[in-house]
Formats: structure tokens, sequence, C-alpha cells
């Protein structure tokens, strides 16, 4: 064995550590506790819900659901088809809450020992390439999608897959990788089209990936907008919400859950040392390029006219071009100087220093018992509550009720949910009183003459209403000791209770 051989050996196994320390390491509380990976306020409950929807059903790129909006549901595109292929396989075998698990775990593993591969493709040697697995693969940018349980967020591996075969100047290969990650995560997908637009610099041949990538993905692009028809461009302010800030951080490791997502955190190693990078000639292209997406992450800007990019609704994801172009410039850095360690220590600044907390958080993937009584459409009260972009939305938490709790009883809810602005929101007419009762939609006393169409909710097929009375985002006591007794005056029956929540069976009429 040639001592060069022996490096990339050397070289492949610390990357592998990297990786398992990675993947594994921060979720080893949500997995010992027996919980879901992820945040239970943001994202994590609907993510994890789609992944049971997806798989449950025949797993193609399907559009519609019948499990909202009942009787005749609405249009939805899971975020992740990639994943939910997968758990179509696993569910049946290991269940739902090691499933995501499992999955959440291994795209973290993935995108790290991808994007060493990737730097290796491109030239750097051992040193370099574990820092940009560590820069890149190990980034809080990733790491922020996994605390809120972002589905399509953690599959960086599918763009450091593009990146491993335009390093080794293969447009085909390039063009199928570039495909993945389109269907990975739109947004990735973009960055995607980005980078290989910029490669054509260094290879005209990248042009054919960029092309038929597009190709490759283009069933699943119009699946999607089919779904989701075009919503009205965004408000520049709330677009500039959305965007990436110049301010520095506070680190997410104080005591508290700090879950937070939006973030384009470099951190000072790689920062430091792309500024050394510009020390080189060679290395400077790299970091002119990564102005342009850095540029495009503030949100703000004419650009943003321009369609397509008028679509973008968090432009703080273009980030991940940044990242990826200061990660190779540090990478050769570190080749030069044999910088072993900056990779894991990159990994580590970022632990402790971006806004993003360390431990990925758990949340409680038990369904109470009271819903194995539900055998018919069941509608929740409180429902849903949408508001404008860029104002946080506290009927959030409901969302485990909502759709979580829908992977164990099965049955369908009337309830239309927005999916993060992408949906038509709007109501069925017949759910209008049942609003008329939510604090988050009326904060007088209008409740105190609200009514409930009962034979309305009876002609749309409900059998079932659970009301939610106990916690800070329900319907609180008062509230929903006052809807009880409406629908008990109309022959509804209390057909079980808990602490928490009441299910009534709506007379039949």
């Amino acid at each position: 064995m040639t001592s060069r051989q022996g490096t990339s050996i050397q070289g492949w196994a610390a990357a592998a550590v990297l990786a398992l320390l990675w993947g594994v390491g921060p979720a080893l509380p949500a997995l010992f506790g027996g919980d879901l990976i992820g945040h239970p306020y943001t994202d994590l409950y609907p993510s994890v819900w789609g992944l049971w929807e997806f798989a449950r059903s025949q797993p193609d790129l399907h559009i519609h659901t019948e499990l909202l909006g009942f009787p005749d549901g609405l249009g939805y595109y899971y975020s992740s088809p990639i994943k939910g292929w997968v758990a179509a396989g696993l569910m049946p075998l290991v269940g739902l809450t090691a499933t995501w698990n499992l999955l959440t775990v291994l795209a973290r593993v993935a995108t790290v020992v991808c994007a060493f591969g990737a730097a290796r493709a491109w030239g750097l040697s051992a040193p370099g390439a574990l820092t940009v697995a560590g820069a890149w693969g190990c980034a809080p940018f990733f790491h922020g999608y996994a605390v809120e349980g972002i589905v399509e967020g953690t599959d960086g591996w599918t763009l450091a897959l593009w990146a491993w075969a335009a390093g080794h100047r293969r447009p085909l290969a390039a063009a199928f990788a570039l495909g993945l990650t389109i269907l990975s995560s739109w947004y990735l997908g973009a960055v995607g089209c980005l980078l290989a637009l910029l490669s054509v610099l260094r290879d005209r041949r990248m042009l054919l990936s960029l092309g038929g990538g597009l190709l490759l993905a283009a069933p699943a692009i119009g699946l999607f907008l089919f779904a989701f028809p075009a919503s009205p461009p965004l408000p520049d302010d709330i677009r500039a919400a959305m965007g990436a800030t110049l301010r520095v951080p506070a680190p997410g490791i104080r005591d508290g859950l700090q879950p937070f997502a939006i973030n384009a955190y470099i951190g000072w190693l790689l920062a430091g040392t792309a500024a050394v990078a510009l020390w080189n000639k060679a290395d400077r292209p790299l970091i002119a390029l990564a102005a342009v997406p850095a540029v495009l992450s503030l949100g703000i800007g004419p650009w943003y006219q321009l369609p397509v990019l008028e679509m973008l609704r968090f432009p703080y994801r273009w980030h991940a071009a940044t990242l990826a172009l200061l990660a190779l410039a540090a990478g050769r850095v570190a080749d030069r100087r044999r910088w072993w360690w900056l990779g894991p220590l990159i990994a580590l600044e970022g632990l402790l220093l971006s806004p993003v907390e360390p431990l990925l958080p758990g949340a409680d993937p038990t369904v109470p018992a009271i819903y194995q009584r539900v055998d018919g459409p069941l509608v929740e009260a409180p429902g849903p509550v949408t508001v404008p972009p860029g104002e946080v939305n506290h009927s959030r938490p409901r969302a485990r009720y909502l759709l979580y709790f829908q992977t164990m009883h099965g049955q369908p809810s009337p309830w239309v949910l927005d999916f993060n602005g992408l949906g038509d929101a709007q109501q069925a007419p017949h759910l209008s009183g049942l609003r008329g009762f939510d604090r988050l939609e009326d904060a007088g006393e209008t409740w105190e003459t609200a009514t409930v169409d009962i034979q309305a909710l009876h002609d749309a097929g409900i059998e079932w209403m659970m009301i939610q009375h106990s916690q800070s985002h329900t319907l609180g006591s008062k509230r929903a000791r006052r809807l009880r007794a409406l629908l008990e005056d109309a022959g509804a029956t209390v057909e079980q209770e808990d602490d928490q929540r009441w299910l009534i069976r709506l007379p039949l009429r």
C-alpha cells in the first residue's frame, strides 16, 4: 500500500467517524427517550404526517389527499418524495417513529460522507476534504432543519452528489444527481441550478447537467404546480424578513428550546479560513462567486421581480450555495497547511456558537388512547388558523392532533391546511360556527353567542367531534363547555373523555 493510499483510507475513516458522530450524537437524547427527532411546535408533526400519508398510499407522486378537506379532499404534494419512497418499505417493518428517526439520522450521515467525496472529486486531499465535510455536512444550516423537523431540509447529500459528479467532470451523472436534488428539495434544487451555472466557468459541459437535471425533474415540478397553483408573489418586506441577516446571533446552546431553522450562520472559523484563501490567487474566484448566493440570500433586490425568483418564499436558503463555495475555498487552505483538525472544529463551533440548539429535541410520538374509538370522519375543535406571511401562527402546535393523530385513527378531517401558504386554506361554510369559538380567531366575547350548524356537519358526513379544551393553544374551558353544551342540547353524546379532550358523537338526523 502506498503512502497516498494509506492517507486516503485514513481520510475516509475520519470522514466516517465525523459522519457518525454528527448523525447520531446530537440525536441520542431523543432516541433514548423514544421520541420523534425534532421540535414539536414547528414543522415536525406536519412532516411526519406527510411521510406517513405518502408511504401509506400508492408510493407515486400523488397530488391529492382525502384525509383533509373532507369530503372533497385537497391538493397536496409531499415535500420529500425520496424519503416517502423509502418509508413505504420501512414503516411496515419498524413503525413510523423509528422510520422518521432513521431517515433523519441517515440523511445527516450521508450529507457528511457525500460532502467528503465531493471534495475529493474536486481535487482536495484528506485534510481539505474533511474540512469541507465539517463545513458543509455539519453546517448549522442543515442542523436547524433537523431541529425543526423540516423533512426536505436535511437532505444535503443530494446536492453533494451533484458536486461529486461535477468534480469528476461527468455531466450525465451530474444531470441525474441534479434531478435527484430537485426532487429532494425545491430550494436545494434551486441552489443546484445556480451552482451548475457557475460551474460552467470550469467546464462548459455542466450545462448538460443543468438541462438534464431540469428535464428529469420536470414531471415532479409540473405535479407540484398543479397541486399548489401559483399564489401571489410575496410582498418585498415579507421576503426580506425571510432572508439572511448580518447580525451576530445569540448561541442556541443557552437554556430552553431554541429552534432556528432560518439561519445563515457561517462561523468564525470558516469565515476566517475563507479570508485566508484570499491570499491565494487561485482561490479568489471562489470567494467572488460566493458573493452571488450571499446577496440572493438577503431576500432584497430587483431580481426578485423575475420569474421563478419571485416564487421563492425563503431566500435565506440560498445560503447553501454560499456554504458550498466557502467550504471548498477553506478546504484548499486546509490542504496546503495539512490542517486535519479544521473540519471537526468547524462542526464543533457550529454546535456551540450558532443560533441553533446543539442537541436535537424530541417530540412525543404517542397518540392518546381515546382516538382508538374514532371510526368515522372527525372534526377537531379548534381547527387550524391561517395568518398572513411573516406573522407567528400560534395554532401551529395544533398540528399534533390535526395531523399527527391521524396516523393512528386514519379518519379524514374537514379542515384545510395551507402548508406554509402553498395551498388555499379557505374553510367550508359548515365549519364557520366552530371557528367562532376559537380564541385565536375571536379575541372578544362573541363566542358566547356563537352557534354550530349540526345539520350541515351531518350533511357533510362528519360523524365525530373532538373538543380540545385544556391547553393554551386549544379552546379553553369556558368556550369548550359552551360548545359541548350546545352539542348535547342538540342530541350529541359524549362517548369518551380524558383530561384534555372530549370525544363526541354527533347526532344522526
